[in-house]
């Protein structure tokens, strides 16, 4: 069974946890997941055959696939596997989420790594275009 929301303990414990926490540790968390979706935007951006929508202090990020740019890529599914087993990148096909031709990636990490994972799938798509 899959829940989708705290279990008791953490509803009940919510409440005091988010009371003591001090603003400045809420502002400083937006202000890190803004710079790493602005990392991960901008070096994915000019990579032909994807297009990355633009997110605001997310955790996560969804980039569009075009597939007629790839030879051998026919979905969000094949392209995420291949992903993974040519560069070692786990993303999310956006099939799980009911879409076609996005894939999602978790952006809440430090922007070298967004860059990082940038060169794989460039790398990637380079060997992949028609």
């Amino acid at each position: 069974m899959i829940l989708l929301h705290p279990n008791s303990l953490v509803q009940y414990a919510l409440p005091k946890i988010l009371g003591t926490v001090p603003e400045s540790f809420f502002t400083e968390l937006k202000l890190k997941l803004k710079t790493a979706a602005d990392a991960a935007y901008e070096r994915l951006l000019n990579i032909r055959g994807i297009k990355p929508i633009k997110t605001s202090a997310a955790m996560y990020m969804m980039v569009g696939i075009e597939t007629s740019e790839f030879k051998d890529i026919n979905d969000d599914i094949d392209f995420c596997k291949k992903l993974l087993q040519e560069q070692n990148c786990l993303t999310f096909p956006s099939s799980c989420f009911f879409s076609k031709n996005f894939f999602r990636i978790i952006i809440c990490t430090k922007p070298e790594i967004l860059v990082q994972f940038g060169d794989r799938l460039q790398e990637f798509c380079n060997a992949h275009y028609k």
